[in-house]
């Protein structure tokens, strides 16, 4: 019996490259690598912050309000303005450097390094979060002294932010020497260490004049050294913490 062939119905091949150009298009117009924005970035990674860090915050935020309108009501003195926020200001990095505590326990950073971002994108996602958070708690507590005190709002700002940057720095300091569990024990009591420091000043009335503030401004300075230092140097001694933490594995 002769094999019958199979003929093919050929293909119209009018209107060809029409067809490959509109293919071409759309391949282009396809979004193939995701290029968030900053604000994307930081939006996207509030949800996966630790809620004791975030709360902390809040709860620092609720009672600035609080005592602030407790000294109004009880009509405080410059210094006992003075001396509660200055103990306020020198606790607000601590949360900060709880998250980034809870990044590296409990092996968290081969974790986080699996994501989107590498480890070191992650966490100047995460300070950038609680360095705004910082700012707008401190903002309020500025203004909450300022607008109760009469030596103005600029010193008040120097008076406030001098023990917020060296207890940051200090924290930084002790986040980067110890490599151990549980070293936000030794944060916190770097941070209690410095509100008590902050009060010795207190002694002296004669340190919060107008004669002063270079002596403050020098301090703020001092400390802003010493913070930019320890974070990078946290970023640079960043990678070899990571193998030290892949070796306990």
């Amino acid at each position: 019996m002769k094999n019958k062939g199979i003929t093919l119905e050929e293909i119209q091949t009018e209107g060809k490259a029409q067809v490959l150009a509109q293919l071409k298009e759309a391949v282009e117009a396809k979004n193939i690598r995701y290029h968030p924005t900053l604000l994307q970035t930081v939006l996207g990674q509030i949800k996966y912050l630790s809620l004791p860090a975030l709360g902390g915050q809040i709860t620092c935020l609720f009672l600035i309000f609080v005592l602030c309108s407790y000294l109004e009501r009880r009509q405080a003195q410059l210094m006992l303005w003075l001396g509660t926020g200055s103990v306020l200001a020198a606790c607000l990095g601590l949360f900060l450097m709880l998250e980034l505590c809870r990044s590296s326990s409990f092996h968290m950073m081969e974790l986080e390094q699996s994501c989107y971002l590498n480890v070191k994108q992650l966490w100047c996602v995460k300070m950038i979060i609680f360095g705004c958070l910082d700012l707008l708690i401190l903002t309020a507590l500025i203004a909450g002294v300022s607008k109760n005190v009469s030596c103005g709002m600029f010193p008040v700002m120097l008076y406030l932010l001098v023990p917020f940057v060296i207890s940051s720095g200090l924290q930084f300091l002790v986040f980067t020497i110890f490599r151990r569990e549980r070293r936000e024990y030794l944060q916190m009591s770097a941070a209690v260490f410095i509100s008590v420091v902050s009060l010795l000043p207190l002694s002296e009335p004669k340190l919060y004049t107008i004669a002063c503030l270079g002596v403050w401004v020098l301090a703020l300075i001092a400390g802003t050294i010493l913070l930019t230092t320890e974070i990078v140097l946290m970023y640079r001694t960043l990678g070899s913490e990571n193998e030290w933490h892949t070796a306990k594995l």
